[in-house]
């Protein structure tokens, strides 16, 4: 059970303290090729009509709509008022209408006269001036987020830049016990990855964002970072990794210079997050676990940028059905890491072991189940849903493969990856993975010894991959799973 304290408080209300942060407005001019996934600042009219003047939509000859009347097919009528135009050519002011070059003919020895057999009326063929957009006509309003496909509007319609909306995410990474990507980790250390993560997703919301250099644990280093990061940026991250002392020095910064709305959050991952308001700029100071900086992103941080107006990857909710039961602690909000596919005619979920590798979870993972406060949990069997963090067509092409690890795994994932085929493992020991199997968890139980197969009294077969076994239902309707165990015999 949580021990509740004063400084906790609910996923629910976290949320709607971050709801009531007054929104940051900036903005700047980009060029409108830098400006795609950005948001419109202002409002795009139209400074000029498209076409500006009449023109032809086709090749032939401009001419008087009124000279035609009488023209038709047993009565010739020859002009003499007209002019040769190619289409999206200027329609001069004498003339009103265009009459395709194959509805006309031109005698070769009198080419300053036309023998037509159709009437045709005013503004025939031609493209009158605002037909396209009238001048002062909206284009897109302030708040949309340009996609590519706007960009041939904008520059068709003359624009070569464009105000929109700023937002600056600054990323702090503090905790002596850190060393930057690339450098061997000595005993006791970690290669920082938080920010980095951070920094790839909030970028797809728009944001423009900075990493600080990494501080260590000194209060005066994590005060002058803060300091410098509030003032050139509208939102503030802090990633104390495992570092108590930095936690510390931390919460003691911001209760010194502004306010903390919260300590804690009765939620798993991600429990340890803090938020406070600085010079008007909110400051989260995330957890050291990268699940929990994972969870802290799409639950809090996204719902912040969202509130604000500012949009990122899509969250699509799918049902799934559970292969196992999976439990919590009532009084919290948990939200576990599953690999799921569609099998059958469902969608399936088999859990991941979160505590043996954080990192290889979050890699193996493309769903997140939330189970709420209040719930103490769900069975094996039952229909919850999930947030897919893939495309959800892309379930259609994943095997699920449940059992022990071996390197031949591996080997077989990639073999599979060049066919289209994605392979998902949850690592679990073999009577575990032959259960999922047994109630149709999962496409293949990966097991070291047949012999544990006895438990699987339906009937099934056994390919070969390495030196291990892959168990699957005998009956084969998924003809991805067939392909999986010709690739595997072959390792």
């Amino acid at each position: 059970m949580i021990k509740r304290n004063s400084r906790q408080i609910t996923l629910k209300n976290a949320i709607e303290i971050i709801h009531n942060i007054p929104p940051v407005i900036g903005s700047r001019r980009l060029p409108i090729l830098d400006s795609v996934g950005h948001i419109l600042a202002e409002s795009l009219y139209a400074a000029y009509p498209i076409p500006e003047v009449p023109i032809s939509t086709t090749n032939g000859f401009a001419v008087v709509s009124s000279e035609t009347t009488s023209a038709g097919d047993q009565n010739p009528v020859t002009l003499t008022h007209f002019e040769r135009i190619d289409t999206g050519k200027v329609v001069g002011n004498a003339f009103d209408a265009v009459i395709k070059t194959e509805d006309a003919r031109m005698e070769m020895d009198k080419p300053d006269k036309i023998t037509i057999r159709k009437n045709i009326t005013t503004g025939t063929d031609i493209r009158k001036p605002g037909d396209e957009i009238e001048k002062d006509q909206l284009i897109l309003p302030a708040g949309t987020k340009i996609h590519p496909f706007h960009i041939g509007a904008m520059a068709a319609y003359g624009f070569t830049s464009v105000k929109v909306k700023r937002i600056c995410i600054g990323i702090i990474q503090t905790g002596s016990e850190m060393v930057m990507p690339g450098t061997r980790p000595a005993p006791g250390h970690i290669v920082e990855s938080n920010t980095i993560m951070a920094e790839a997703y909030l970028r797809q919301f728009g944001t423009d964002v900075i990493r600080y250099p990494h501080v260590m644990d000194n209060r005066v280093l994590i005060h002058g970072a803060l300091e410098k990061a509030l003032n050139e940026c509208d939102v503030v991250l802090i990633s104390t990794g495992s570092s108590a002392e930095a936690k510390v020095f931390t919460a003691s910064i911001i209760s010194e210079i502004g306010n903390i709305l919260f300590h804690e959050i009765s939620m798993k991952p991600g429990k340890t997050t803090m938020l406070g308001i600085v010079k008007n700029t909110p400051v989260f100071v995330l957890p050291g676990d990268p699940l929990g900086v994972q969870t802290v992103l799409q639950v809090l941080i996204a719902e912040l940028l969202k509130s604000w107006g500012w949009t990122g990857p899509e969250k699509k909710i799918i049902p799934v059905v559970l292969g196992s039961p999976a439990s919590s602690d009532k009084d919290i909000d948990e939200f576990g890491f599953y690999a799921a596919a569609h099998l059958g005619n469902h969608y399936s979920a088999i859990p991941l072991n979160e505590e043996k590798s954080r990192q290889m979870t979050s890699v193996r993972s493309n769903l997140i189940i939330q189970i709420p406060l209040g719930t103490e949990g769900y069975d094996a069997g039952d229909i919850v849903n999930g947030f897919v963090m893939v495309p959800v067509k892309g379930l259609e092409q994943t095997i699920l493969i449940a059992g022990v690890y071996d390197p031949s795994i591996d080997r077989l994932t990639e073999k599979c990856l060049k066919e289209g085929i994605h392979i998902r493992v949850g690592p679990t020991s073999e009577i575990s993975a032959l259960t999922l199997l047994k109630n149709e968890a999962c496409h293949f139980a990966l097991v070291s010894n047949e012999e544990d197969c006895s438990i699987y009294d339906t009937d099934h077969i056994t390919g070969k991959l390495g030196k291990l076994k892959l168990v699957t239902k005998k009956e084969i309707t998924h003809k991805k799973v067939r392909r999986v165990l010709e690739l595997a015999s072959e390792i």
